[in-house]
């Protein structure tokens, strides 16, 4: 059985949520379509490294950044779909 799954995406947008402790990334397969879009639930817990492996934070993040996301098997069924990242890997 798997513990998380991965998506790698341009990062499309990021922006605060309603709780502070959390950020929302949301990232695409395909930034001119909808139905590719994942948003991810960015915590402290999650692990954010740059390119060089080093450990960044999501406020090092820009639109455009391409990604590797691994993310938790569970997905709300909403379009984009949210799930909680685990690891954000810069491109």
């Amino acid at each position: 059985m798997q513990c998380c799954s991965f998506k790698i995406g341009i990062i499309v947008e990021i922006m605060d949520s309603n709780d502070e402790r959390y950020k929302l990334v949301t990232i695409a397969q395909n930034p001119k379509d909808i139905y590719t879009f994942t948003r991810l639930v960015v915590s402290e817990e999650t692990l954010i490294l740059s390119c060089e492996y080093n450990e960044i934070t999501v406020d090092d993040l820009r639109v455009g950044d391409l990604v590797v996301a691994f993310h938790s098997n569970v997905m709300t069924l909403s379009i984009p779909p949210q799930t909680n990242a685990f690891i954000i890997e810069v491109k």
